[in-house]
C-alpha cells in the first residue's frame, strides 16, 4: 500500500512539474518580437521586355518567440484599402530572410493580386509569420507602387476522370480561346475530379482553384461555380449531374474565374447524327445520316464544294438535338448545342472529305482524303 502510494505520488508531482513548463513555454511564445519587412523598391513600372530582371527585393526579421522554433512565412499583397481583405499569399522557404523576384514572377504576383495592367496602383505588403495553432504575427505595411503589364492569355487543357479525356494528358482537351475567355461544352461526370494543364504534357503549368490546401504551383481561379470543389491539393471535383456542360474559363487577369452550366442539350451518345446543309439544300427531311463510331462519335465522308455550310441534327427534322459552330457562323472545330451555335463555314476545293464530329466532347473535324 505504500508503495502504490508513493507511485501516485510521483505521478501527481511529475504531472504539476510538466503543467508548470507548458504553462512557462506558453508565456515565452505568446509574447514574440515584432517582426519587421523592407524593401529596396517603392515604384515598380514593370516592362516584359525586361522579364528576367530583378524586380524587387524583399528582406525582414522574423518574429522571435524566445525559443529556435520553425515558422510558417509568407508575404501578402493586396490593392491599399482592401485592409488585406482577400490577399496574394506567397509562401517563402523555412528560414529564409530575404528573397528577390524577377520581373516576370512580380508580374504574375500583381496580376493575381488583382491590379489592372498598365495602370500605376498603390498595393500593400507584409509579412504573415505562423507558429503552430497560434494566431500569425503580422508585419509592418509597406505601400509600393506598381505597374504590370498583359501577359499573353494562356491556353487551357482539361484533364481528368470527370472529363471525356480521363487522365491521359497527352490527349488532353483544349478549351476554344477567343480573347480572354476559352470555352468549350463537354462531359462531365459527377464525383469526380479534374483540373487543367497549360500544355499537353503534366508540366511545366497547372491550373486549379485558388483555395486553401492547393499546391502553391496550381493556385489559379479566383472564383467558380457552386458546383465545383477543391480537391486538394491539386484538382478540382465536380459535383453537379453527370451530363453536358458548358464551361467558361475567364483569364482577365482581375477576374481569374470558372462557370460551369449546364449545356441546352444534354445529350452526349445520341443514337444517331445526320449533317443538313448546302450538301443536301438544307432538307432537314433528307438529312444525310453519318456512321456510328459509339460513345458520341460520328464520321461521313463526302465531296463539298466552294462555299460549304452545314450543320448536325439528332433526328431528320429541326428538333431539339442540334449542332453547329461554337457560338456564331465559323470554321473553329468547337460544337455549339441549340441556340449557342451557327453553321459551320468550309470553302471546299471539290475533293473529298472526312467530317467527324464527337458530340461527348465537343469538337469537329474535316479533313481531306
Amino acid at each position: 500500500m505504500k508503495h502504490l502510494f508513493k507511485i501516485l505520488t510521483l505521478f501527481v508531482v511529475a504531472f504539476f512539474v510538466a503543467s508548470c513548463e507548458k504553462d512557462e513555454d506558453q508565456a515565452v511564445l505568446q509574447n514574440p518580437s515584432a517582426s519587421n519587412l523592407k524593401a529596396d523598391k517603392t515604384n515598380l513600372v514593370l516592362i516584359k521586355d525586361n522579364e528576367a530582371q530583378t524586380a524587387i527585393t524583399f528582406d525582414w526579421k522574423s518574429p522571435d518567440y524566445g525559443v529556435a522554433v520553425a515558422q510558417k512565412n509568407q508575404l501578402q499583397i493586396a490593392v491599399k484599402g482592401t485592409n488585406f481583405a482577400s490577399p496574394k499569399n506567397v509562401d517563402l522557404a523555412d528560414g529564409t530572410v530575404k528573397v528577390s523576384y524577377t520581373v516576370a514572377e512580380f508580374n504574375n504576383m500583381m496580376l493575381d493580386a488583382g491590379l489592372a495592367p498598365g495602370l500605376a496602383t498603390n498595393i500593400e505588403v507584409r509579412l504573415s509569420s505562423k507558429l503552430g495553432s497560434y494566431d500569425a504575427i503580422k508585419s509592418n505595411i509597406l505601400t509600393i507602387s506598381a505597374t504590370p503589364y498583359m501577359t499573353a492569355y494562356p491556353s487551357f487543357y482539361i484533364v481528368g476522370d470527370a472529363s471525356a479525356v480521363g487522365w491521359d494528358a497527352a490527349t488532353s482537351q483544349l478549351l476554344y480561346k477567343k480573347d480572354n475567355l476559352s470555352t468549350i461544352y463537354t462531359y462531365l461526370e459527377n464525383g469526380k475530379t479534374f483540373r487543367f494543364l497549360g500544355q499537353q504534357d503534366w508540366g511545366p503549368t497547372n491550373y486549379s482553384l485558388d483555395a486553401t490546401g492547393m499546391n502553391a504551383g496550381n493556385k489559379y481561379f479566383k472564383t467558380w461555380s457552386a458546383n465545383l470543389a477543391a480537391s486538394t491539393p491539386e484538382n478540382i471535383q465536380f459535383n453537379g449531374a453527370t451530363g453536358m456542360y458548358k464551361v467558361v474559363i475567364d483569364a482577365d487577369a482581375t477576374v481569374k474565374s470558372i462557370t460551369v452550366s449546364a449545356s441546352s442539350v444534354n445529350n452526349w451518345n445520341p443514337a444517331n447524327v445526320y449533317l443538313v446543309g448546302t450538301v443536301n439544300g438544307w432538307n432537314a427531311g433528307t438529312a444525310i445520316p453519318m456512321t456510328s463510331l459509339g460513345n458520341g462519335k460520328f464520321e461521313y465522308t463526302v465531296a463539298l464544294p466552294a462555299a460549304s455550310e452545314f450543320k448536325f441534327l439528332g433526328q431528320q427534322s429541326w428538333g431539339d438535338l442540334d449542332w453547329g459552330n461554337i457560338t456564331a457562323d465559323g470554321n473553329t472545330g468547337y460544337l455549339g448545342p441549340k441556340g449557342s451555335n451557327g453553321n459551320i463555314k468550309f470553302d471546299g476545293t471539290g475533293g473529298n472529305y472526312k467530317i467527324s464530329v464527337n458530340v461527348k466532347m465537343g469538337t469537329y473535324k474535316i479533313q481531306p482524303l
